[in-house]
């Protein structure tokens, strides 16, 4: 058997090898995305955090030059939302929380305030083709992050009204499911 006819068998092989892998990992999806379909009312992963952590000191920086600080945040609940332009987590999940964001601050509840790591805002720009969207900042240094305690982007912290930080949200979520929305709006409601 020639060279030449090796190499066909063992790429043919391969080809066969890699469309088996294809196929399986396609039905996994396929199981998985059938399985949360079946779950209706699952949980929205938080983190509960003790509730008398004020939001730390640290100005962030808005796209007009201007800062703004945590303690003009206080008076509503408000969701920091931590990300950064190269971060694929993040892009796939930011317009939808400044959706979220947006529905919810038109019905008067809940602010959202989305601080990007980013070094410069050339680069948020670029990122939503020219105009920065309200409630867009910038951490202005990696110090911000730090007195945070994010560690890992993107990552949400629910601020309660008096300035204390409420829940803890690690990691991309899907801010389109009806338990974010039930969740947030739950916090929103004052108590008996």
């Amino acid at each position: 058997m020639s060279a030449r006819a090796r190499l066909r068998r063992i790429a043919a092989a391969a080809g066969v090898l890699v469309l088996v892998q294809a196929l399986a990992v396609g039905l996994y999806w396929a199981v998985e995305r059938r399985r949360d379909a079946e779950r209706p009312g699952r949980p929205f992963a938080y983190e509960r955090l003790d509730g008398t952590r004020p939001v730390p000191d640290a100005a962030f920086e808005r796209p007009d030059g201007t800062s703004l600080h945590p303690g003009a945040l206080r008076g509503r609940p408000v969701l920091l939302h931590f990300w950064a332009t190269w971060c694929a987590p993040c892009r796939a999940e930011l317009p939808r929380l400044l959706e979220l964001g947006r529905e919810l601050e038109e019905a008067g509840g809940l602010q959202l305030v989305a601080v990007s790591v980013d070094e410069s805002w050339e680069v948020v720009r670029a990122f939503f083709g020219g105009e920065v969207p309200p409630g867009v900042v910038r951490a202005g240094s990696p110090a911000v992050q730090r007195r945070f305690g994010v560690s890992t982007l993107p990552d949400t912290f629910l601020v309660e009204e008096d300035g204390t930080m409420a829940l803890r949200f690690t990691g991309a979520r899907d801010w389109r499911a009806p338990e974010a929305r039930a969740l947030l709006m739950e916090r929103e409601r004052p108590g008996p």
